[in-house]
């Protein structure tokens, strides 16, 4: 597998199923360093993305009412001081809890979610039949792809994913083909499908970490 002559990428397919089966793992996946929970800490910091606007917009009513009453103008440069201050550090306590609860996502994910690389051992394609009246869908067909797939991390197995294809990709199919895949890493036999989402980038990385398994 030192080549990335990768099979053409199948028609986007709704994934929702499989990322209804990845949130269910999500959901139960412990151990093996997955973590449940945020630390106490990072909770209590992200509450406060609520509790210092509403601090904030008690102050401002306030000032404002003691503002109608004398007229003071540092009392309105006080409520633009603090209003520009709370939305400069909301803008950045948000940005930071997002990056935060994406790396927990991450690192939780690569306990239910791992890659390989998926090769056609056996291969049949077949129309694509419309689904209104059976009338059959000349641009495009249905391949059943028997691969033999080697894992980022782990053994070796064999499954049967389905794809549908353009018909002109599909020429380039053959058996020795080979390309990304994912599946869930507690049924990998039952749950690979073709990955459509990765960048050149991550998928060279697919293949180098498959390489060196």
């Amino acid at each position: 597998m030192d080549s990335l002559g990768t099979w053409p990428r199948p028609v986007p397919a709704d994934d929702r199923d499989f990322d209804v089966q990845v949130m269910k793992r999500l959901r139960t996946a412990r151990g093996d360093g997955a973590t449940g929970r945020a630390p106490l800490g990072e909770r209590l910091s992200t509450s406060m993305l609520l509790v210092v606007p509403l601090v904030t917009a008690l102050a401002v009513v306030l000032l404002w009412q003691q503002w109608s009453r004398s007229g003071s103008a540092w009392l309105l440069a006080l409520v633009a001081v603090i209003l520009v201050a709370t939305a400069l550090w909301w803008t950045a306590r948000l940005r930071r809890a997002f990056t935060t609860a994406q790396g927990r996502l991450g690192s939780r994910l690569a306990h239910v979610v791992d890659h390989g690389v998926g090769v056609v051992r056996d291969l049949t394609l077949e129309p694509l039949m419309e689904t209104d009246g059976g009338a059959q869908d000349d641009g495009r067909v249905r391949a059943r792809i028997g691969l033999s797939v080697t894992p980022v991390r782990g053994s070796r197995f064999r499954t049967v994913v389905e794809a549908v294809y353009d018909a002109d990709a599909a020429l380039f199919l053959e058996v020795g083909s080979h390309g990304p895949v994912r599946f869930l890493r507690d049924d990998p036999e039952g749950s690979t499908v073709i990955d459509t989402r990765l960048t050149e980038a991550q998928v060279e990385q697919v293949y180098r970490g498959a390489a060196l398994n």
